[in-house]
Order: C-alpha cells, then structure tokens, then sequence
C-alpha cells in the first residue's frame, strides 16, 4: 500500500484560501508546469498528484471546482468525495466519483482499494485536512508554499487538538512555489 498524502497549497501565513475563497493566487503556480519555460519544481509537484492512486476530497472543493474544471480531464485517477450527503456515483470527464458520507475513515479504506500499491492523495479544503490529521490518517504533508502574505482566508491548520511531529523529507523551490515534504511522526 502506498502513502496517504495531504497535498494542499498554502500561502507563508498559513492561509490554504485567500478572502472570499479565492485560490486564484495560490493556484498561479500550477501554470508555471506548461508552455515552454515550464518550472521542474512545479513539474514535479503536479507529477506527484497525477501518479496518485485514488485522491479524495470535500463536498466543498467538488462544488467549488464544477466551473473551472468543466469539461477538462483533472484526474487522471478515482476520486473520493466526503460529504454528508448520500448520493449516488458521477462519472465525469473519464474519471469516477464516489461519494463517501461515513467520515474520512470509510473514505480512505475506499481510496486505498482503489489506490492497491500508489499514494492516496487528501487535497482540497482545510476541514478535510484538519479532519484527517485529527484522526492520525495522514502518513506526509506535501505543502506548496506560495511566497505571499494573504492575511486572511481560510487557514489550513487552524483546528489541530494537539501538537503534531513532523520529519522534513523534502524541499524543492521553483519560481513561484517551494515544495515542501513532511513525514508525520506522531500525534
């Protein structure tokens, strides 16, 4: 089985959002993975996402990508959406989505069948991070860190109940992001 990976862009405050949920400056950087200067950090962070197994992420970050992803081909593997409500499986764009409403546990035994031998990726919003941290489901942290100060949005960490040890395995800065692994220790 392979890892369970939080894989989130943040800002340097901690802001995984900017105000209004926009994620429009913290996304910038996925552009700099095509044309004809690509960026090998920001190659390699998007390469990482696209060899996962099985991703999964809230009925937030499902609502909110509809418009922006329409009709593209996004994931290249089967995603795994937590939401409170039961509903039945979507495809869309060649990719299945199950809807999963037994809590992050259910999810990730689901995504991890799905996955067999590759990564598991958790993305999205920080309630669901906080929500996989909370329960010790989480073996890396994958930050891409964006070099600005948002001040306000919605901060990834900000509901933790206890302290969390982590292990740097990773850093890999690009022009706009710096990549930055983490093994989860304990907690």
């Amino acid at each position: 089985m392979g890892s369970t990976v939080l894989y989130v862009t943040v800002s340097v405050d901690g802001f995984a959002t900017g105000p209004g949920d926009d994620l429009s400056r913290l996304h910038r950087w996925l552009d700099d993975a095509d044309g004809a200067d690509p960026d090998p950090a920001a190659v390699e962070l998007i390469d990482r996402f696209r060899r996962a197994g099985a991703i999964i992420f809230g009925r937030r970050t499902w609502n909110a990508g509809q418009e922006p992803w329409g009709d593209d081909d996004v994931f290249s593997s089967p995603v795994f959406v937590l939401t409170h409500e039961r509903r039945p499986a979507e495809t869309k764009n060649g990719t299945v989505f199950t809807f999963v409403s037994e809590g992050p546990a259910n999810a990730l035994a689901q995504a991890q069948r799905a996955a067999g031998e590759r990564d598991v990726v958790i993305m999205g919003s920080p309630d669901v991070a906080q929500q996989f941290l909370r329960d010790g489901l989480i073996d890396e942290i994958l930050l891409h860190v964006v070099p600005v100060l948002l001040g306000r949005g919605i901060r990834l960490f900000a509901e933790l109940p206890a302290p969390r040890e982590l292990e740097l395995r990773s850093c890999r800065r690009g022009r706009d992001v710096t990549g930055a692994g983490f093994a989860v220790l304990s907690g």
